[in-house]
């Protein structure tokens, strides 16, 4: 009698996904064999097992409908990126833009956190809404001091995800100026078609009264 698959290596959904991420080279046997114990006999035999074969092909299809098979690829190659970078930004032999391109995305892989260099304008607005309650002689409350303080210039979060128009205004007067004038058409002589203004009748055409008689 040959090799028969345990009935609890199928009923295993975490070794079957497993074995679906195997197919698509995101694990290695080596890696899957020593995680499940598995030596070179059920190995085999999970390859020959009919039943169990079509339970990891229905999953490899599963995690290619909901996108599981391609964010974990792409989790796989992202995490090569940095060695990749690494060598192109010690590698003497690329250009300076190619090298300084690589440390720059090394640094944003990384989630260094960018320092502030010089002090930041601010503008800092006070509304006193409280003033007439004082003047009548009553205390205002310290809700009725409204106070914003916001950069100079506001990044979309600080705006409440809302810029009106952040452009400089010496900018928007040069693209004003770069804008072309619009095209006059030069009318010709006479009324244009379909004018209401209509030409004035000849006094020749006008009958005179001793025509009426």
């Amino acid at each position: 009698m040959g090799f028969v698959l345990p009935e609890t290596l199928r009923e295993n959904d975490e070794l079957v996904a497993d074995l679906a991420r195997f197919s698509e080279n995101l694990l290695s046997e080596k890696i899957i064999r020593r995680k499940y114990g598995l030596d070179e006999e059920t190995w085999v035999g999970l390859a020959e097992d009919e039943l169990f074969s079509e339970m990891v092909e229905a999953e490899r299809i599963r995690r290619i409908r909901n996108g599981a098979a391609k964010r974990e690829s792409a989790q796989a190659l992202v995490a090569r990126a940095p060695e990749v970078l690494g060598k192109i930004m010690n590698d003497e032999r690329q250009s300076a833009k190619h090298r300084i391109d690589s440390a720059k995305a090394l640094d944003q892989l990384a989630g260094f956190v960018p320092e502030v260099t010089g002090q930041e304008d601010r503008v800092v607005i006070r509304i006193d809404l409280g003033a007439d309650t004082r003047a009548k002689g009553l205390k205002s409350s310290p809700a009725d001091v409204l106070v914003f303080d916001v950069a100079a210039r506001p990044s979309p979060a600080e705006a409440g995800g809302k810029i009106i128009d952040a452009t400089p205004q010496q900018e928007r007067s040069s693209m004003i100026e770069q804008q072309e004038p619009p095209t006059l058409i030069k009318r010709g002589r006479g009324r244009p078609p379909g004018s209401k203004n209509k030409p004035k009748p000849s006094t020749k055409d006008v009958p005179m009264l001793a025509d009426w008689k």
